[in-house]
């Protein structure tokens, strides 16, 4: 038996998510029969009978039947969602409705959710919303019955928008086309035209879904007797104490079945009832709700057990009609995260999720670096302690993917210079840290730089000759970078002596820059024999410096560079090796 696509809805703030959802939520209610439409954890239930009515003219037109039991929104749109519906290997979402206003575009919010979607591999369809908002546009109906109503201009100014669209998700390597043109819908993305305002192209919306769900997903949609599901969220109800609002997307539970939740501490417990809001009430603000004996999937329920205090949203659900099927059960979940999570005695970073599938897809992200330890949970001490030992200072770090950090471990983190990575996102993690590891790859060479001889052409001002010797004491105009302790050369290659000091102001400096002039001590030379008044001189960079300065001259500025190459050449003369 088939059971119902479970489909979840993603897109940018204010182009229309919950309007498209509350469309469908009227439209199906007005030409609903008793029974036929419930909505419960923030979810809604649509039977097919309610759909048939919906696009009726639609389903005879292409001659479409409709074979499963209807569809099941989760009415949480955006990343949330996707974070705690994720499981092994993807999502329980068997399909997504991204939503763009067409005459918007993708904004940020948008690539964001197509960044989530492809990270959980869940297939999905385009609502191109707010047609209605086109110059000229008629809207009403079915998007295929009235696009040949409407004015050419009109039709000319959608296709404009329309192809716009198809353009910038193309740009980004998505290979998208209206649904009704589409020829090969494992290779295109449907996209659908509608307006969440006047309900045009919302049948077309709900016939594509269930159309590629029947096509494509009809062996993952085949129910088993092995009951599945996932904590959406825990929250305490006043006289049942803690309860899970839970998704089954998988076989059927029912009352007084032991209940298995997985996670970081996988518990038994007795249900002791299965709570349904009434028709069309959100289970997130009802406060009555009607006592069920047994649900299937797939489907949204209020689970009363106790012991539920400690258990996380994305927790693994399974039921058992025994005690002893149920311990094997607990086994199978401690197996599974035992086979996902790392454990090493190496170098590597430390990963933390929330959830068993959220940390699979977190190393599956972080692939191509190094793991020391990939655990569930809360970050704790424990975990900035693991990543202290690490030597290579881009491995010193700690993410945690939807998780919480726990007590002072924080502030320990700080102390021992260890950096503490979250997000809810799992993309924004891998972002971030190769931009941290560019920064601070960028600061270690730096480092490195700094500790060579810097390229410098320092300029004897006239008139300014504070001592000639023991040290000569001359005033100096400084082009690229000179530190204290460089040797310095003239033109020809000569040896002068060593630089002692640099003052500014009467005050030591590390260091002068270009177009500083300052005062500079040098041990060795006499000023009117080794080194003259409005002489230019250069430090002295040995041969392995100088290649070491090529390999990291973008750590240099723009004068050392130049005055290298100066450098260069006045040594290659006296050396042609020098260099190489």
């Amino acid at each position: 038996m088939l059971r119902q696509p479970i489909i979840t809805i993603l897109g940018h703030v204010d182009h229309g998510k919950t309007s498209i959802l509350d469309k469908i939520r009227q439209t199906a209610l007005a030409s609903r029969e008793a029974g036929g439409i419930t909505q419960a954890i923030g979810t809604t239930e649509i039977s097919s009978d309610i759909i048939k009515k919906m696009c009726c003219a639609l389903m005879e037109k292409f001659k479409f039947q409709i074979n499963v039991p209807g569809l099941l929104f989760i009415d949480t749109p955006g990343h949330e969602a996707f974070t705690t519906l994720r499981q092994r290997g993807g999502s329980i979402a068997d399909l997504a409705v991204l939503v763009v206003d067409i005459n918007d575009g993708l904004m940020p919010q948008t690539m964001e959710s197509l960044e989530i979607l492809k990270d959980s591999k869940t297939p999905f369809v385009i609502a191109a919303n707010k047609i209605d908002r086109i110059s000229g546009w008629k809207s009403e109906g079915c998007f295929v019955e009235n696009y040949s109503a409407q004015s050419a201009d009109a039709q000319g100014l959608f296709e404009k928008k329309f192809y716009e669209l198809i353009e910038q998700l193309n740009s980004r390597g998505f290979t998208a086309d209206r649904f009704d043109r589409v020829t090969d819908f494992t290779k295109t993305i449907a996209t659908v035209p509608v307006s969440a305002k006047t309900g045009e192209g919302i049948p077309d919306l709900l016939v594509t879904i269930i159309g590629l769900a029947q096509t494509f997903l009809k062996e993952q949609l085949v129910s088993s007797e092995k009951s599945q599901g996932m904590v959406l969220e825990v929250k305490e109800v006043k006289g049942l104490g803690v309860t899970i609002d839970a998704i089954i997307y998988d076989g059927t539970i029912s009352k007084n079945d032991f209940l298995v939740v997985g996670g970081k501490n996988p518990l038994i417990a007795k249900v002791r009832a299965l709570m349904m809001p009434e028709p069309l009430r959100d289970m997130r603000a009802e406060k009555k709700f009607k006592n069920v004996e047994t649900v299937s999937a797939a489907v949204g329920v209020k689970v009363v057990a106790p012991g539920m205090d400690d258990v996380v949203a994305g927790s693994a659900i399974r039921t058992a009609k025994t005690f002893q099927e149920a311990e094997k059960l607990l086994d199978e979940l401690e197996k599974e995260r035992e086979e996902v999570e790392i454990v090493k005695d190496e170098e590597g970073l430390i990963l933390k999720a929330d959830t068993l599938g959220s940390l699979e897809a977190l190393i599956s992200v972080f692939k191509n670096h190094p793991i020391r330890e990939a655990t569930i949970g809360n970050i704790t001490k424990k975990d900035v302690m693991k990543a202290d030992v690490n030597n290579t200072r881009v491995h010193r770090i700690v993410f945690g993917f939807n998780v919480g950090v726990a007590g002072d471990a924080e502030n320990f983190a700080n102390d021992k210079g260890i950096k503490v990575m979250r997000s809810d996102i799992i993309y924004r993690l891998i972002e971030e840290y190769e931009k941290w590891s560019e920064e601070e790859e960028a600061k270690k060479k730096q480092q490195e730089v700094d500790v060579l001889p810097r390229p410098a052409e320092i300029k004897v001002i006239p008139g300014a000759i504070f001592r000639a010797s023991d040290p000569a004491i001359v005033g100096c105009e400084i082009y690229g970078v000179l530190k204290p302790g460089a040797n310095l050369i003239k033109e020809t290659g000569q040896q002068i002596g060593t630089v002692k000091q640099v003052q500014s102001q009467g005050q030591n400096v590390d260091s002068a820059k270009t177009g500083d002039k300052v005062a500079v001590s040098i041990t060795g030379p006499t000023v009117g024999r080794q080194i003259k008044e409005g002489e230019t001189v250069f430090t002295d960079i040995k041969s392995n410096d100088y290649k070491l300065l090529k390999k990291n001259e973008k750590y240099m500025t723009e004068p050392e560079k130049t005055v290298l190459e100066r450098i260069f050449a006045i040594k290659r003369k006296l050396d042609p090796r020098y260099g190489l």
